[in-house]
């Protein structure tokens, strides 16, 4: 058993084994890879056997927002085994390896999604995503226009990318979107039920969203901050959402979203889903910070520096449009 970097050649064995292993279409897979603007050969991690790949670990080279500044991070994905090579390590070992792969990119911190003990056991720590929802009437309003973007118009999308780092930044745990093309490709494809509002031909603000189930869940919002200084964004949140349930056709539905924003720790809020964090070097965190082994780190992300600190019970976020 042979454990390396994936070769260019082998790009496409790989698709069929992580559409193999997984019940998403090959097609999701291959969005994944082609609509990311920092892939990275070195950071898909195999296991080979006899020619054949059958382990697989994938790191997405990312940056992320932690206490106001942008710190680099891996977020692992695709972890899988074909059964019949299942419980011997494998994992594991890859799990190990791309350890060893982002300690040698300096990287700060490394996300995955998951509570499996394998990760716990290697050093990923579970931190709670808080969430809560709310029953929102559709109702179309005056203040300002919502319609679909245009993923079409450049201007359009820079403007909405300018009030996505301004909005996000205040959080932890969002992803640093610094280069256009991801919001072109990546962001165009998994969130392509966006919604901008428009006062005076400007861009206040955004929702994308996804229904299903009868139940709306936000996939990530930005409001401009003169509207995010009156209320958090409630009343931008509300009257457009309710706009937007109106041209779904939709007479009422249940709304989730991230409790952080548009005041969902003021009703009842539930942790969904589970998200860990490992530091992988911790002298590529901000200079204020010194992470010591009895240090927490869910602390560490539900907590906020001074600056862009909210009366809030956790500033931590993640955007359902970056899932790996």
């Amino acid at each position: 058993m042979i454990f390396r970097a994936l070769y260019p050649e082998e790009f496409e064995p790989w698709l069929d084994h992580v559409s193999h292993v997984f019940p998403g279409s090959r097609q999701y897979f291959f969005n994944h890879w082609h609509n990311d603007p920092w892939l990275d050969l070195e950071g898909v991690r195999v296991a080979v056997d006899d020619g054949k790949i059958v382990s697989t670990v994938r790191v997405f080279l990312r940056k992320m927002y932690f206490h106001g500044e942008k710190v680099s991070f891996g977020g692992i994905g695709e972890v899988s085994t074909r059964t019949e090579y299942r419980k011997r390590g494998l994992a594991t070992q890859l799990l190990k390896d791309a350890i060893q792969f982002m300690e040698k990119r300096g990287i700060a911190i490394s996300m995955l999604h998951g509570n499996q003990r394998i990760y716990s056991d290697l050093g990923w720590e579970h931190v709670p995503l808080y969430y809560s929802k709310k029953k929102l009437i559709g109702a179309r309003q005056s203040d300002w226009e919502v319609r679909p973007v245009n993923f079409q118009d450049t201007d359009e999308v820079k403007k909405i990318a300018t009030l996505y780092d301004s909005y996000s930044s205040k959080f932890n745990g969002t992803i640093v979107r610094d280069d256009m093309r991801y919001w072109t490709d990546w962001v165009k494809t998994e969130s392509s039920d966006l919604w901008v509002a428009v006062l005076d031909d400007e861009i206040i603000g955004y929702v994308s969203v996804n229904l299903h189930n009868r139940k709306l869940h936000v996939k990530e919002l930005a409001v401009s901050d003169a509207y995010y200084i009156q209320d958090s964004g409630i009343r931008f949140f509300d009257r457009t959402v309710s706009d937007v349930i109106v041209q779904m056709d939709e007479e009422n539905l249940a709304v989730e979203f991230p409790a952080p924003i548009a005041g969902g720790f003021g009703s009842d809020f539930y942790s969904h889903g589970s998200t860990m964090y490992r530091v992988i070097d911790p002298a590529a965190l901000p200079t204020e910070f010194s992470i010591k082994r009895s240090d927490v780190f869910s602390d560490l992300m539900h907590y906020q520096v001074a600056s862009i600190r909210q009366d809030i019970r956790s500033h931590h976020v993640f955007w359902r449009t970056d899932g790996f």
